[in-house]
């Protein structure tokens, strides 16, 4: 179905595809978009998409670039607008709605944590 490329991935390395098919179903632009629509208060999308805004962030925040300036002079065709609009999304997510999202994917990725034996003790009581 995928090919050959693919299969050799599978064969000489099944965890890390295991690991971006996960990551890609948790944090693609579509689910995450759909999320931010059932769960932003005030925010809207418009031009520039949270999935967009997400992207470009994590860019910088896996020192992919140095600043999100540099990750949209690479992206720029992508975001459809302009830096200050993507500037002004991003200072615009709320607070909300940057816990939701880590506590949504956390929830939804918890099952793989204990057969992985990956859990660890919590920093925080609750």
């Amino acid at each position: 179905m995928l090919g050959k490329v693919f299969a050799r991935f599978v064969e000489k390395s099944p965890i890390s595809v295991m690991v971006r098919g996960t990551l890609e179903r948790v944090l693609g632009a579509e689910h995450l978009d759909a999320w931010f629509a059932r769960t932003a208060q005030k925010q809207y999308p418009r031009t520039v998409l949270f999935s967009t805004v997400y992207a470009i962030l994590s860019h910088v925040v896996f020192r992919l670039k140095p600043s999100v300036r540099a990750a949209y002079r690479d992206h720029a065709d992508k975001v459809g607008a302009s830096l200050i609009s993507l500037y002004n999304k991003l200072n615009g997510v709320e607070t909300h709605t940057s816990a939701a999202l880590v506590r949504s994917r956390a929830t939804e990725l918890t099952p793989l944590i204990a057969p992985l034996e990956g859990a660890r003790a919590p920093w925080l009581p609750g």
